[in-house]
């Protein structure tokens, strides 16, 4: 069982829900619903703020040590130099709305929120932060509703995944300019996708806002061969014993582990995946009082110490 060290609203109103972690030198960084980016030391001591006008932050992910990268409404993602200072910028053309991020070596990923249903409203589009004058890519067809999740493949760098509210995951190779060319995979997980990514090299994982459970295998399929079926944990709040989960993490070491809560008893967990001949829930750690009755947000984990962030507009720090 974890233990609760510290808790903070780094400043923040009352009614502010914290939506992000990321870890960038030897801070980490939140974004929350009063559009500001906050970096604060692992006690929780407040370093520095930033507030994009009407940006409407949604993503936050770090881009190297020491750079952030931001995005929201406004269409704009800010690369944020957390020792100089300094900011950059890299504009969606249509001035469409950011919803995912996505960040490898001088490649950023991003995908559009939704306005309508339909082919061509919602873009995944990469940005190389060395030419920032237009997009690199733009692939318009691949979904038809707001882009929710985007991660670069652990080992080969022009592999994207892709996943969205329109219940389908990409795979592209984004060396391929062209966007029928670049589509390697689709997986079809049946439900609109809360967050997806990469479990191994040849697998991929993906939670659904329903949350169902799936581990795609990511091999190309066999010429008059059926593809291997994908390893369906079905519906896991009966399995784990929660009402939402928050995303699949890595730990420290390297092993996954799923995060999710329960309201109602006030309580966060983590366990752990153990597999992969056969994937399997194993040792589980319990972080009492979670924020209360309030959904989390997100869970950042470092050696034996994690962080998180809900909408109580806390960030809370855990030790075991």
């Amino acid at each position: 069982m974890a233990k609760l060290v510290a808790s903070s609203t780094l400043g923040s109103a009352p009614d502010t829900y914290v939506y992000a972690l990321a870890a960038v030198g030897d801070g980490i960084a939140t974004i929350g619903s009063d559009d500001t980016l906050r970096i604060f030391d692992p006690s929780l001591r407040l370093l520095q703020t930033a507030r994009p006008r009407d940006s409407g932050l949604s993503c936050l992910k770090a881009f190297s040590n020491r750079t952030l990268a931001t995005a929201g409404r406004d269409g704009t993602i800010r690369l944020w130099d957390t020792r100089a200072k300094q900011t950059s910028q890299l504009v969606e053309p249509q001035g469409r709305a950011i919803s995912a991020l996505a960040c490898h070596e001088h490649v950023i990923a991003a995908g559009t929120e939704s306005n309508k249903e339909g082919l061509g409203d919602v873009s995944v589009l990469l940005y190389d932060t060395r030419n920032t004058a237009a997009p690199l890519r733009d692939y318009p067809e691949s979904h038809t509703d707001t882009i929710t999740q985007l991660a670069f493949h652990p080992t080969q760098p022009n592999a994207l995944l892709s996943g969205s509210t329109d219940g389908l995951v990409s795979i592209f190779d984004i060396s391929q300019a062209d966007e029928e060319d670049a589509i390697q995979q689709v997986l079809n997980p049946r439900s609109a996708v809360h967050c997806a990514g990469f479990l191994t090299a040849d697998q991929a994982y993906v939670l659904t806002t329903d949350e169902q459970f799936l581990i795609h295998p990511l091999a190309e399929p066999v010429e008059g061969r059926e593809p291997a079926p994908a390893i369906d944990f079905g519906d896991v709040r009966e399995t784990l014993g929660c009402m939402y989960v928050i995303d699949l993490l890595r730990q420290p070491s390297g092993q996954p582990v799923l995060a999710y809560g329960h309201n109602e008893r006030r309580t966060l967990f983590i366990t752990e995946l153990s597999g992969p001949e056969p994937w399997a829930f194993g040792r589980t750690v319990e972080l009492p009082g979670a924020h209360g009755d309030e959904v989390v947000r997100d869970l950042l984990l470092m050696d034996r110490r994690a962080y998180s962030c809900g909408e109580d507009g806390q960030v809370r720090v855990w030790q075991w």
